[in-house]
């Protein structure tokens, strides 16, 4: 049995995740950035056993780190350890999909928020020229949050162009989740993925797999044979809608399928929605290098494929079972680890492979017999370059990265809304007025802002900017900050502080202290209570139950306090932790003075100090559970100066404004939006491209708030 090792290069192993015929990978301890880490190592048994092992894992980090997206799991570092290569990633703490099905209970509005989030991610990987080849609920793992991840790239397919002879053709994957093509060992394209999410929708909505068997072989048989399964037999409640689309995924002819993820998702929607749902059907894009079929006419819908009359099952079944004969019909079956046999290769024209896909970084192997991986027979199969067809122009779909697409931001006393990645820049307002404590209501349609002593909101859908309220005598206004399920508001009013429910209709005739204390109130602002603390701005943690507040500390200082107010008592308001307090010092901190902060719902606080123009500052991290920060990561190449920072809705980017002190006069305002993973890390940073110029007053604060993607 293999050592547990205490340590792969700095990371701190905890407890082995999960072990395949490739690689194990080990739940560890980045001690540099304080945090859980999943690292992946090729075993030294494989490391001579044959040089493909070293390529295929070596490849695999590749993919994934030049596949940076919000809905794939992101690689951290890549390294080699005592001659044994390894790739860190994200640990994902939340489960699995597989988890979530065989708990039960999902509903389609679940399959259309999963599906579509990691729709993007899939649509990426193939627009790159990677196929995963083995999409299926144990490979779409969850974080903390419960937003949902792409991961195990270990047998993705790349193009012919770059490829080389490393994959090859191959019959690989998990037989419940194989396109027909696949199951044949035919040439696959990103419609094979795009066949397997149609499965998985079918298993979220009913719980079980369209084709159940006795063996992976009868199951890798049924999907080459048998005609797709009608949902609405298991699940007579469902929309008719949803079968059309399962039908259309799960074609077997994969010129009838949706050629993008996003298409598919976004139909699914619109059957969650009782919307027509409109199904395109149009050739899939070839990457650089890569080839592309002919399809036919797009159709509006797809009905179920009937079996064909005199159809002979044998010419399909043939090919599959004479490879397997070839290959000494080698199938992986699990035992209660689910680990695979190796064997070397056979040096036949057709020779096998023994190596599994790894169990996913967090959750156990999937124990269903028809779900153990297929053996992978390598095959020489030539692709055919067909001439390209007219396709159909859609709007593409907003970019997400980090779980958010648009990010408004004030500029020149105006609100602005772009694009993540600053396309589709607009001006929403043009009063001139100041403008302050951004924030995106949970609908994701209202921005709410406060002006002067007035709360306002800017609807993006209608382009209207509307009062919520005023507080025409009160003396001060500094924050307002909704929660994330949309039912209370803090707002700090007078130096006190009131969280009470969030109702539009009843705030817009709320004016004044004793109007808010009408609104039944969860906090009411107390003397020599937490309540009376005078409040510069607000978070809310992720589930709600705790807050976070930047206000006046002793000494006239600033801190930022963690507080439970579960209880609705100000007398209960219990302080979970201080910051800075007495923990660590700040540098640059003698001012006392910290004019902004963000939270990312769960331990991690970032803010800035004030070092020139009003605000702007290094930038640090506090862990608050741990208590332990990080101090001056100021990521654009160690310089100052930055503030206004902000997570990402899922807590893997960050948005940041920066400044070049070292330009003095000169230094344009400059926004960042960058995978926190890179942050320390030495990459260079690009900034989002705005016209030069662009914001006039060095002193001003973009205050950006990030919408969740819709």
């Amino acid at each position: 049995m293999t050592m547990q090792p205490e340590k792969i290069g700095i990371y701190e192993i905890k407890s082995e995740l999960g072990r395949g015929g490739m690689a194990t990978v080990y739940k560890a301890y980045d001690p540099r950035f304080e945090r859980e880490v999943a690292v992946k190592v090729l075993p030294s048994e494989l490391l001579h056993a044959d040089p493909q092992f070293r390529l295929r894992f070596e490849r695999e980090a590749k993919i994934i780190a030049q596949l940076e997206h919000s809905a794939i799991v992101p690689v951290y570092d890549v390294g080699e350890a005592d001659g044994q290569p390894y790739f860190v990633m994200r640990y994902m703490n939340g489960g699995s999909l597989s988890d979530r099905i065989k708990a039960g209970n999902l509903t389609i509005e679940d399959a259309v928020r999963i599906l579509g989030t990691i729709a993007p991610g899939l649509d990426e990987a193939h627009s790159n020229g990677i196929v995963h080849r083995d999409i299926k609920p144990s490979n779409i793992l969850f974080d903390k949050r419960g937003n949902p991840y792409i991961s195990d790239f270990g047998i993705a397919k790349l193009s012919q162009a770059q490829s080389g002879n490393v994959t090859g053709s191959a019959i690989i994957g998990t037989p419940a989740y194989m396109a027909p093509e696949q199951a044949q060992g035919i040439e696959v394209d990103g419609r094979a993925d795009i066949y397997a999410l149609g499965i998985i929708l079918f298993e979220i909505l009913t719980g079980k797999q369209p084709y159940e068997a006795d063996t992976p072989m009868a199951v890798a048989i049924k999907h080459i044979t048998d005609p797709v399964p009608h949902i609405r037999q298991t699940n007579p409640k469902l929309p008719e809608a949803v079968d059309t689309i399962i039908q259309t995924a799960m074609a077997k002819d994969k010129t009838q399928r949706f050629s993008t993820a996003v298409d598919m998702t976004n139909a699914l929607g619109e059957a969650a929605r009782g919307d027509p749902t409109k199904i395109h059907i149009k050739p899939a894009l070839a990457p650089s290098g890569g080839a592309r079929e002919a399809a036919p006419t797009p159709k509006a819908s797809v009905p179920p494929i009937p079996p064909k009359k005199g159809f002979n099952a044998f010419f399909v079944i043939l090919p599959v079972i004479a490879i397997a004969i070839f290959a000494g019909g080698f199938f992986l079956f699990n035992g209660n680890r689910g680990r695979a046999a190796t064997a070397p290769p056979v040096s036949t024209p057709v020779a096998t492979s023994t190596s599994a896909p790894l169990p996913t970084e967090t959750s156990a192997p999937v124990d269903n017999p028809t779900s153990i991986p297929i053996a992978e027979i390598e095959a020489t199969i030539t692709e055919t370059s067909l001439p390209p067809t007219a396709t159909e122009i859609t709007v593409p779909a907003l970019p997400t990265l980090g779980g958010a697409d648009k990010i408004a931001f004030v500029a020149n006393n105006e609100i602005w809304i772009m694009n993540v990645d600053g396309s589709d820049r607009k001006q929403l307002t043009v009063d001139g007025g100041l403008k302050n404590d951004l924030q995106w209501l949970p609908d994701g349609e209202n921005i709410v802002f406060i002006s002067g002593l007035t709360i306002k909101y800017y609807n993006v859908k209608t382009n209207v900017v509307e009062t919520l309220t005023s507080f025409p005598s009160a003396s001060s206004l500094n924050a307002f900050r909704v929660s994330h399920d949309g039912k209370q508001v803090i707002v700090a009013l007078n130096n006190e502080i009131f969280v009470v429910p969030f109702d539009l209709e009843k705030l817009k005739n709320v004016h004044k202290k004793s109007e808010l204390l009408a609104l039944e109130p969860c906090i009411v602002p107390q003397g020599k209570t937490k309540s009376a603390l005078v409040v510069k701005e607000a978070r809310w943690a992720a589930d709600d139950l705790l807050v976070a507040w930047l206000y006046k500390g002793p000494f006239a200082s600033d801190q930022v306090s963690v507080l439970d107010i579960h209880d609705c008592d100000p007398t209960k308001i219990k302080i979970v932790d201080t910051f800075p307090g007495t923990h660590f010092e700040v540098p640059g901190f003698q001012s006392g003075i910290l004019l902004d902060f963000d939270w990312d719902g769960f331990n991690q606080f970032i803010f800035n100090t004030a070092r020139r123009n009003g605000g702007w500052g290094d930038l640090h991290i506090y862990n608050w559970e741990s208590h332990r920060p990080t101090l001056t990561i100021n990521p654009v190449g160690r310089k100052c100066c930055y503030r206004d920072a902000r997570w990402s809705p899922d807590g893997t980017y960050l948005l940041f404004t920066f400044q070049d002190e070292g330009l003095a006069a000169n230094a344009q305002t400059l926004f960042y939006y960058v995978p926190y993973g890179d942050i320390g890390a030495g990459a260079n940073l690009t900034p989002i491209q705005l016209p030069d110029g662009f914001f006039k007053n060095p002193k001003e604060a973009p205050q950006p708030a990030l919408r969740p993607a819709q």
